[in-house]
């Protein structure tokens, strides 16, 4: 993934488009590939997003490699051999894009705890995750979060809990709970 986010626009382009234009035989179908890997993993939507708007702006950019990605990457030999034709289509799949992605990606953390809040978080192995939140609750005169994977019932798990502390004028303050019995106590909570 360090690799995608960090090469030139052109290859983040073509490396989006073989991965979800070429085995798509439509644009519908590229969209609901898209919305299905989204629940999954939005870096490779990013870096393609990001390489063709790159790749579009580009006003030094060859015709033929514009018919390339369009005839070649995204396999659609349909499309006539030209720049312009490639062009429109490249910018269909931008604005379909644009449909799922908000202006910037999501950022890293939390600025509050909200129910139904989708953040992306750390876990133990420091990989990032999405995690949704299902409750807060305050035992022992401390205020928690408890959270669960993006997809996951309510009820279901696995549990993640954080302890926050919300001052006004200040940062807000958040880390997650290791403590077995104080997760315990959290989730009992939750429940009554």
């Amino acid at each position: 993934m360090e690799a995608l986010k960090n090469a030139p626009p052109l290859e983040k382009a073509r490396t989006f488009l073989r991965a979800y234009c070429a085995n798509n035989s439509t644009l519908e179908d590229v969209e609901d590939h898209v919305r299905h890997a989204l629940g999954f993993n939005g870096i490779p939507i990013w870096t393609g997003l990001e390489g063709l708007e790159a790749v579009l702006a580009d006003k030094k950019m060859p015709g033929a490699a514009l018919v390339a990605l369009a005839r070649e990457d995204a396999k659609r030999q349909q499309l006539p051999a030209t720049p312009d034709a490639a062009r429109n289509y490249l910018g269909q799949v931008v604005a379909m894009l644009r449909n799922y992605l908000p202006d910037r990606p999501e950022g890293e953390g939390v600025v509050s705890f909200g129910l139904d809040e989708v953040y992306n978080l750390r876990d133990p192995a420091n990989k990032l995750v999405r995690l949704r939140c299902t409750d807060v609750v305050g035992v022992d005169k401390e205020s928690f979060a408890v959270l669960v994977p993006e997809h996951a019932r309510d009820d279901e798990g696995p549990f993640t809990v954080y302890r926050y502390e919300a001052v006004y004028g200040q940062p807000f303050k958040y880390e997650r709970v290791t403590d077995a019995a104080v997760i315990a106590k959290v989730l009992k909570a939750t429940q009554s």
